[in-house]
């Protein structure tokens, strides 16, 4: 039927039945003309003129369903929904909000950038400290991982390669471990994704594989969600086009799989009695089209009921959360942090930054404060400075380049009024910063920081220089 609708009424029909609609303003009008747009039309099937000489879906590889093979909307209701867009976006985006300058150097902390004196590419797909050793397990693009020994200037202990880039690590009682292997890093809906489990046998390590077949997994969490006193495991599968939230339950033989979420854009698990029934409920992180704060409810009996928590816009680019007490009060908050700008909307926006959602103690979740800062993409949060309040540090893969202090890393230290002051490293650091890992590398009783540097020049030139694939943070507040 022609309802005669006008442009913004049929976006909100059409937008806002796939994702939340997405307001003109989140874009510029030639990223949303040139980039956004174009790809969505395509998405609903309707390919025009200017189409033509152009690679199909098919032809770059995209599975069949992504993109309608039947056209879903007519041509002039299109052309209102990009009049619409296109009228009300800006011709560019708006500056950052005012916000509190960050001071140059990182208050109790000591930066250094150990030299691993070899050259060798700086790629690092996983950082983790070792809560009883202290030790850095750096995970490497180039298939391997490396034990070093911080209280030996990061020596080598061992080495131990990976079919695929590691990505995500989990310690066992016994000695053995779990490993999250990504399959391709690049955007991808391949399904080379596994965890397998290692553990040393006559001073050799040996693995087996316990999933396989993961669409471009990012993240593992480990809990006894079935109570059988055995683990399960939660794996984000970010995949690309493809992916899924799975829980993986213990059972006599294989797994079973329990599917979460269904869509691309799983980013992290958390393991945490959310209703306090008594069982353990997966909240998690879906990116993507359906960005948001989600929670399975634990039912019993293999059941788990999805609940939205927080809902953004498809362009909001979150990256991280932390599920943790900000103000003190009793009841956990959810810390978010934006900033993935590397689909079809690549400009700086205003709206990336750290997101602190307050619970209300009835886990109903408001937002208290936010500090933009482009392209935040990882965070820690833990009591860096030993005052009994929570802090967090906060990176960002995707910085602008000239902002002034560069604010690619920045701790955002809370003082007693509970705000948060922004510090960035006086140090500079070359290179994009894609990890963050905390722990206590030196057993003094504080928490250190390691981050870790991934070169794209090192990855498409090769190495040509000494390998020095992280910052050292070492806490000195004690």
């Amino acid at each position: 039927m022609d309802l005669n609708l006008t442009g913004e009424q049929l976006a909100n029909a059409y937008c806002a039945s796939c994702h939340l609609k997405p307001d003109p303003e989140i874009l510029d009008k030639r990223t949303w003309g040139e980039k956004v747009l174009p790809d969505m039309r395509k998405r609903m099937g309707l390919f025009l003129p200017e189409d033509f000489g152009q690679l199909l879906p098919e032809d770059l590889g995209i599975p069949p369903g992504v993109y309608s093979k039947a056209q879903l909307i007519k041509r002039e209701d299109w052309e209102k929904i990009l009049d619409y867009y296109l009228d009300h976006a800006p011709d560019s985006l708006l500056p950052q909000a005012r916000k509190s300058a960050p001071t140059l150097g990182i208050p109790g902390f000591q930066a250094s950038r150990p030299d691993l004196h070899r050259i060798k590419g700086n790629l690092s797909t996983m950082l983790q400290i070792h809560p009883e050793t202290g030790d850095l397990w750096l995970g490497d693009r180039l298939k391997m991982i490396y034990i070093l020994d911080p209280k030996n200037g990061f020596q080598i202990k061992d080495s131990i390669p990976t079919e695929v880039a590691p990505v995500d690590i989990n310690w066992n009682y016994d000695g053995s471990f779990d490993l999250l292997t990504m399959g391709r890093m690049d955007p991808s809906n391949d399904s080379l994704g596994m965890v397998s489990k290692f553990w040393l046998e006559a001073q050799e390590w040996q693995s087996k594989e316990l999933l396989g077949g993961l669409i471009r997994p990012v993240d593992l969490a480990v809990a006894d969600w079935n109570g059988d006193g055995e683990q399960d495991r939660v794996v984000s599968q970010f995949g690309n086009h493809f992916g899924k939230m799975s829980l993986y339950l213990s059972g006599s033989k294989n797994p079973t799989e329990v599917i979460l979420r269904a869509e691309p854009g799983a980013r992290r698990a958390i393991a945490v009695d959310f209703d306090g029934d008594g069982n353990l409920d997966v909240l998690g992180l879906m990116t993507q089209a359906q960005e948001g704060i989600y929670v399975w409810l634990n039912k019993g009996a293999n059941q788990y009921k999805e609940k939205a928590i927080l809902r953004f816009q498809p362009a909001f680019g979150a990256s991280d959360f932390r599920f943790e007490d900000v103000n003190g009060d009793g009841h956990k908050d959810i810390i978010v942090v934006n900033g993935d700008n590397a689909d079809l909307s690549q400009v700086l926006k205003n709206y990336h930054g750290v997101h602190v959602f307050l619970n209300d103690g009835e886990n109903k979740f408001e937002e208290l404060w936010f500090y933009p800062m482009y392209g935040a993409s990882g965070i820690e949060v833990g009591d860096f400075d030993d005052d009994g309040d929570l802090d967090f540090f906060v990176l960002s893969f995707f910085p602008d380049d000239l902002q002034v202090p560069k604010q690619n890393l920045v701790y955002f230290r809370q003082n007693e009024k509970g705000e948060f002051d922004p510090y960035v490293l006086s140090e500079n650091v070359e290179g994009n910063l894609l990890t963050i890992a905390v722990g206590d590398t030196d057993s003094d009783g504080d928490l250190d920081v390691v981050v870790g540097a991934f070169e794209f020049n090192d990855l498409y030139k090769g190495a040509s220089k000494s390998w020095k694939p992280f910052v050292f943070l070492e806490n000195k507040n004690k």
